[in-house]
């Protein structure tokens, strides 16, 4: 049996307001049998006058004028079935039990009301009828918790299909404060299976009487029962809470409306259109050129006619490691479409001509060139499609031909003091679009730490992206080709190119820079670069320990080692990189590489 069905089930309840006149209460379900609602139900109240009550009760002769005779009941039951969707039936006593058993056929549910839980006459009767397909109400006003447990569990023998339980009790009329709608809540969440009523019976002229059921249904009521009469100025008993046609009409409407705003797909249609229609989706801010990613930073938020793709999906396909395919104009939209894969290189700087240690890429730590150490370590970076030795043209790098790994490193020769344009011409070779940049210095270039910057470069749609702190040669850096061929638009030639790193960090207002912080475990003082006799040193012990322990070349691993052996960190502690400690040299960069972008217009 499913009372899932939206809206909820309206139960009539006729109590009492026919007097005992039985033409009138057939009136009653003709009239409010044309209220159209998909869930109506009626609810009566069959009794004896003998056994509900004693003659010394107050009402015995009230109900002696409201009974029935059981054939009367036949005809009622009857013929409220051909007027509402389900009929119930109160059970006050065993004369209820009986009419029951004897139109069962034509009975939805039956209901007792919590002033009968404890009558076992009726429990006991009602264990002999099947009841397996019927609905028992029972109402559980005045009871605690636990009680309400033991009945739920007492009517489960009695194997009806389904159980509700029902708050409201019959004071006519109720006041506000005791409708018990705070109650429901509570029963759900105590009982979540079982579906609830709630009955009120507040004055049927107070304004709550077609608002209190709609709140009752927001806390999650399945069922709603409202009394019903003709007439409230005529009807003798069972009146106050009576709400008559028209003003059922009204609680109907109401019920209905809450249905409708209350269900549907959380999205619905409607608002899936006006959404599309005026959502204000990211333009360019600025003219994008090809080969760039795309920040937050380069884009408004305009309504336009335009067909593209929202942040998010930009973002997505930018975390698939591409870069845009096309120059996108100021204020135009941007398409996954638009959007390439980026061919990604890591690209190795060298060159013979060291000062400190003569030839130095090429000088033997535990028996292999130290060139060869750095690109073994960046053969280990994952996501770069090719890794890239770029020496001069110089015949002084001759010699550094023949160090590519057995082709599993490219070679590219070109501009020998110019970094950037080398960098550019070996990009333009091989169809780069994003530069992991390492100098050959660095044997122990760290690939964990290459593919966090990776992601968040390209994550952020940043031109740079390096590690705001990290060992002294565990580190690359990450620029987009694009960014680097506006360096050498902007001045024609980067002479001091050597130290890539001061045109995109003192260029913050031009390029797009992302500085970010390692996770803890991958920073250490140490330092990793070969500069220094003292740093060839320090390698060939580190590599001799990491061989003797069976360790890989992994970050992890050399750290371990180092902060297990203070006598080997300990060989070239005490030198320093100029870049970071000669002032002179660090004001010369800073002027040097300062671009000035109106100077450049002029």
């Amino acid at each position: 049996m499913n009372l899932n069905n939206k809206p909820p089930i309206l139960i009539f309840e006729c109590a009492n307001a026919h007097g005992g006149d039985q033409d009138l209460l057939k009136s009653t379900f003709s009239q409010f049998g044309l209220i159209s609602y998909p869930n109506k139900h009626i609810k009566l109240q069959p009794f004896h006058y003998d056994t509900i009550a004693l003659p010394d009760f107050p009402y015995y002769e009230v109900y002696k004028e409201l009974y029935f005779s059981r054939l009367q009941w036949i005809d009622l039951i009857k013929d409220a079935k051909k007027n509402f969707d389900g009929v119930w039936l109160d059970i006050f006593d065993c004369y209820g039990v009986q009419v029951l058993e004897e139109n069962l056929e034509y009975i939805f549910g039956i209901k007792l009301q919590a002033s009968v839980l404890d009558n076992f006459e009726i429990y006991a009767a009602l264990r002999h009828i099947n009841l397996s397909n019927k609905v028992l109400m029972i109402n559980v006003s005045g009871y605690n918790l636990s009680s309400i447990q033991d009945f739920i569990a007492l009517f489960s023998h009695c194997k009806v299909g389904e159980i509700i339980l029902q708050v409201g009790h019959q004071a006519y009329p109720t006041e506000l404060k005791d409708t018990g709608l705070q109650k429901i809540s509570v029963l759900k969440a105590c009982f979540p299976e079982i579906k609830i009523c709630m009955a009120d019976h507040i004055s049927a002229v107070d304004d709550m009487a077609c608002i209190l059921p709609i709140l009752g249904v927001s806390e999650g009521a399945n069922l709603i029962e409202k009394h019903i009469c003709l007439d409230r100025a005529k009807a003798k008993y069972d009146h106050s809470a009576a709400l008559e046609f028209n003003e059922i009409q009204v609680l109907v409407n109401r019920l209905t409306g809450y249905s409708l705003a209350k269900g549907g797909a959380f999205i619905s249609l409607s608002e899936k259109d006006y959404l599309e229609k005026s959502i204000q989706i990211p333009v360019a801010g600025n003219r994008l050129n090809a080969g760039s990613l795309v920040a937050q930073s380069d884009l408004v938020y305009r309504r336009t006619g335009q067909a593209g793709a929202n942040f998010r999906e930009i973002l997505d396909a930018q975390k698939l490691y591409s870069v845009l395919a096309d120059d996108i104009q100021l204020n135009s939209t941007i398409k996954t479409s638009q959007l390439k894969p980026a061919r990604i290189a890591t690209i190795v700087a060298c060159r013979m001509k060291s000062s400190r240690l003569k030839n130095k890429a090429l000088i033997n730590v535990v028996g292999r060139p130290l060139i060869e150490h750095c690109l073994n370590s960046c053969l280990g970076i994952e996501s770069a499609d090719l890794t890239i030795l770029a020496t001069s043209n110089l015949p002084e790098d001759d010699v550094l031909e023949t160090y590519t790994l057995n082709g599993g490193v490219k070679l590219w020769r070109g501009e020998p003091d110019d970094v950037i344009q080398r960098y550019l011409d070996a990009c333009d070779e091989y169809g780069i679009d994003v530069v992991i940049r390492v100098t050959a210095d660095c044997p122990m270039i760290s690939p964990e730490i290459a593919k966090i910057l990776l992601e968040q470069h390209f994550r952020s749609g940043a031109d740079y992206t390096a590690a705001k702190n990290s060992a002294v040669g565990t580190a690359c850096e990450i620029y987009n080709t694009e960014a680097l061929r506006r360096v050498i638009g902007y001045l024609g030639k980067a002479e001091h190119s050597e130290y890539m790193t001061w045109y995109m960090q003192n260029n913050q207002d031009i390029f797009k820079v992302e500085l970010i912080d390692l996770p803890p475990e991958m920073l250490r003082e140490y330092r990793l670069t070969v500069d220094y006799p003292e740093d060839l040193t320090f390698f060939e012990r580190l590599y001799k320990e990491l061989d003797q322990r069976n360790l890989s070349i992994k970050l992890k691993n050399i750290f371990d080692v180092l902060d297990e052996s203070p006598e080997i960190a300990g060989l070239n502690s005490h030198l320093s990189l100029a870049y970071k400690t000669d002032k002179i040299l660090i004001n010369r960069l800073n002027q040097a590489t300062k671009i000035n972008i109106l100077q450049q217009s002029l």
